[in-house]
């Protein structure tokens, strides 16, 4: 059997964890096509995975600095209000709040940022004439454990040109950490507008389906956090009203239309024995015209974030977290397949536990 080396080819599944402020978070992302030649892995992994098989995985652990890029106090910058850029999503403007993220492209007269980049930063303070940004890495401050199992390797038929790809940029630059507090304080998500719809209506539609592989990914989460046997609420949209007790309770690409969620949550709750799990998934595909406007303001992985607050405000908070399996195989029969150069639906999953 073919192992991996600097004559091979294959995928990687990478799967970064880490926790900050009681919480656990997890991050799943395929690396399609990994060059060992070429490609820049975390310290230590390239090593680690020579020889390894099909199936087989290593696991390494970070302390800060190792793998994520290092905190830099100089990042941590306060800027006169004239230098953030106006932004508008759907021809709306964006309201900056305080703990949301925001490409850096927004601010004005950054060295070596340009105003299409996006490269996200923290705003941490606002007032009338000033706003402070955190430019760091959102994980900079945070121990990472990452695992990378050999999904697939074959021996390579071309040279050792070809492709490079960074595994650490790819797979925690762009969203993990951003789900999390700052400083334990809760992030200010709401305006006044944020859970407007364009279409108000209380007719019953039917929001964009996963694909396959997406539905089973979230099935494989859900397994983690629900025990067989469980009786199981499911309160997403097009859902029976509950009766009697149970044991766990699951929403699918719903959270985003529910103009009450946390009155739904805790109505949810009533239903619930204690210590029973609330599993809240979705992608990134939603109706525009049925989204509330502040998920449409959010990165992806914030959208976790905003989960998270919900559960918390709704108290089924305890033993609380977050899932996400990005850039998986979509089927070659899928009728989005070409559209979306084969690439899965990603997957997004916040949990927490009724007291």
């Amino acid at each position: 059997m073919t192992a991996f080396s600097d004559n091979t080819v294959g995928a990687l599944e990478f799967t970064v964890t880490w926790e900050k402020d009681g919480l656990t978070h997890e991050e799943w992302y395929l690396g399609r096509k990994f060059n060992p030649v070429n490609d820049v892995f975390p310290r230590g992994m390239r090593e680690a995975l020579e020889g390894k098989r099909a199936g087989e995985s290593v696991t390494m652990t970070y302390e800060p600095r190792l793998c994520i890029p290092r905190h830099k106090d100089s990042l941590v910058q306060t800027f006169g209000l004239d230098r953030l850029r106006r932004k508008t999503v759907d021809g709306r403007p964006v309201i900056p709040l305080e703990g949301r993220f925001y490409p850096q492209g927004h601010i004005n007269g950054l060295l070596d940022v340009y105003p299409d980049t996006l490269t996200p930063f923290r705003l941490i303070e606002l007032d009338d004439d000033t706003f402070t940004a955190d430019r760091n890495h959102p994980l900079a401050t945070i121990p990472v454990t990452v695992t990378a199992t050999v999904q697939h390797v074959e021996e390579r038929d071309t040279g050792t040109y070809g492709s490079l790809t960074h595994w650490r940029e790819a797979t925690c630059d762009w969203g993990p950490g951003m789900q999390a507090m700052f400083d334990g304080e809760p992030t200010t998500f709401f305006h006044s507008n944020f859970f407007d719809r364009v279409d108000n209506s209380d007719t019953e539609f039917t929001p964009p389906a996963m694909d396959e592989t997406a539905r089973n990914n979230l099935s494989a989460i859900r397994a983690r956090l629900i025990e067989p046997g469980m009786r199981v609420l499911d309160f997403s949209l097009g859902s029976a009203r509950p009766q009697g007790k149970f044991d766990a309770a699951v929403c699918t690409c719903s959270v985003e239309y529910m103009t009450r969620p946390v009155d739904i949550l805790r109505y949810v709750a009533h239903f619930l024995e204690p210590g029973a799990p609330v599993v809240v998934g979705f992608t990134n595909r939603h109706d525009p015209d049925r989204v509330i406007r502040g998920w449409t303001e959010l990165h992806e992985f914030e959208r976790m974030g905003l989960t998270l607050e919900y559960l918390r405000v709704a108290d089924l908070f305890e033993n609380a977290g977050t899932m996400s399996m990005r850039n998986d195989w979509r089927r070659e029969n899928d009728p989005r397949f070409l559209a979306t150069k084969g690439v899965s639906d990603p997957v997004y999953v916040a949990y927490g536990h009724k007291r």
